[in-house]
């Protein structure tokens, strides 16, 4: 099972919507998925509700998993969308103490031959349930919009990532542009991002679309929602670009 986790020390760029439509692209494509809501406000869990209603008795979240040495498969539903499974998160897990950075890790490792691809979702943080996601993780992808914040985060980034390493080994990241408009300035930041700190960025950018927004509000992953979008390939490019890097390394 490959792991791919969505973070950014930065709320707002788009980790959530990322998440779920790279999940929901992978799960079209035939492979078995598991989604992991580790966000405690739990907004990917949102896009799951239908499938939770539909359960007469609710499932573990994964706060109960970990706290409460829960068997994860206990936590483990179906969705509604075919090979795509999900464990919801838990707006509790910000209290969440964990013994080890391994210990998502050790729960995770049990099922790892019951699917292809994991998706993690993250709260913008560094704590040590984040630490926990970003050290098993084959490749962590961490998405930015090219304001005139993102060079100042992503030097604060990378120094989370780096003290990590200390503790964990060399962690596997990318950065990849996010709500991308074709816009002067957005040229210029991304020239100096590429240019002037050799940062690890994707060749795959994902466009500024209202239609995602759309798409969110009805819980769809984008193309059920506007299958024509141009946007829907730039999420396919990203799946594929994605899934060349973690299959590689």
């Amino acid at each position: 099972m490959n792991i791919i986790t969505a973070w950014n020390l930065k709320g707002g760029t788009g980790k959530t919507t990322t998440s779920f439509n790279l999940a929901a692209t992978y799960a079209a494509q035939d492979k078995k998925v598991l989604v992991l809501d580790l966000d405690m406000q739990a907004n990917l869990t949102s896009f799951f509700d239908a499938d939770i209603s539909k359960h007469k008795r609710s499932k573990p979240d994964i706060d109960q998993v970990i706290r409460g040495g829960i068997d994860i498969r206990k936590a483990i539903y179906h969705s509604r969308f075919d090979n795509l499974d999900f464990i919801k998160g838990s707006n509790d897990i910000m209290f969440l103490e964990l013994a080890d950075i391994y210990m998502l890790g050790k729960h995770l490792a049990t099922i790892a031959d019951d699917y292809d691809i994991c998706v993690i979702d993250t709260h913008p943080d560094a704590s040590l349930l984040t630490e926990n996601a970003l050290a098993i993780s084959d490749l962590v992808l961490i998405p930015i919009s090219l304001d005139g914040f993102s060079r100042d985060n992503l030097n604060l980034v990378i120094r989370e990532i780096i003290d990590l390493e200390s503790k964990c080994g060399e962690i596997n990241f990318k950065i990849f542009v996010n709500k991308l408009k074709n816009l002067k300035s957005q040229k210029i930041v991304y020239g100096d991002l590429v240019k002037n700190h050799d940062y690890p960025v994707l060749e795959t950018s994902v466009s500024d679309y209202s239609g995602i927004q759309s798409a969110l509000l009805k819980h769809k992953p984008l193309f059920m929602h506007r299958s024509k979008s141009i946007v829907n390939r730039d999420y396919e490019d990203l799946a594929d670009e994605v899934l060349q890097i973690v299959e590689v390394e």
